[in-house]
C-alpha cells in the first residue's frame, strides 16, 4: 500500500487530491492518505511547526505500522501555508521543492525499509504535472 501526504487546499487550482487520483494512482489501487493544510511541509520545518510536525510524524508512523505501507509519497505545491510564518513567507518555488526533498530525507531516515518518493505539483490550467524530486 502507498501513503500519500499532501496539502488539503480545496481551491480548484491547488486541488491535489483530484490531481493525485488522476495522475499518480493506478485504477483500483488502494491507498492511504494524510491530507492537511500545509501537507508535508511541517516535517521540513520542525522548529517553526513543532507540534504539527510531531503530530504528522505520529500519523505516518501509525499508517506505516497499521496498514503495512510500503511506499510513502510526499507531495508539495506552491502552498499558502508558508505565509502563516513570516520567516518562511518569501520562499521561492525552488525553496519549496527543496523542502519536499528535506521531507523525503527525513522520512527515509525514519522509515528506512520503506520506499520514499517526493513530487512537486507544477500543473497549469491545461495539464496536471507532478515533478519527481530526487536528491
Amino acid at each position: 500500500m502507498r501513503l500519500f501526504i499532501y496539502c488539503a487546499d480545496p481551491r480548484e487550482k491547488a486541488d491535489l487530491g483530484t490531481k493525485i487520483d488522476q495522475a499518480l494512482i493506478l485504477p483500483g489501487e488502494k491507498v492511504a492518505r494524510i491530507s492537511l493544510f500545509g501537507g508535508p511541509i511541517f516535517i521540513a520545518h520542525p522548529i517553526h511547526f513543532r507540534d504539527s510536525a510531531s503530530m504528522l510524524l505520529s500519523q505516518i508512523d501509525f499508517a506505516v505500522q497499521k496498514f503495512l505501507v510500503e511506499e510513502i509519497v510526499a507531495i508539495g505545491h506552491d502552498c499558502g501555508f508558508y505565509d502563516t510564518t513570516p520567516a518562511l513567507s518569501a520562499l521561492s518555488k525552488e525553496d519549496k521543492q527543496r523542502d519536499i526533498l528535506r521531507v523525503r530525507r527525513a522520512l527515509a531516515n525514519r522509515h528506512p525499509a520503506r520506499a520514499i518518493r517526493a513530487f512537486f505539483d507544477s500543473s497549469d490550467e491545461s495539464k496536471t504535472c507532478f515533478e519527481s524530486l530526487t536528491g
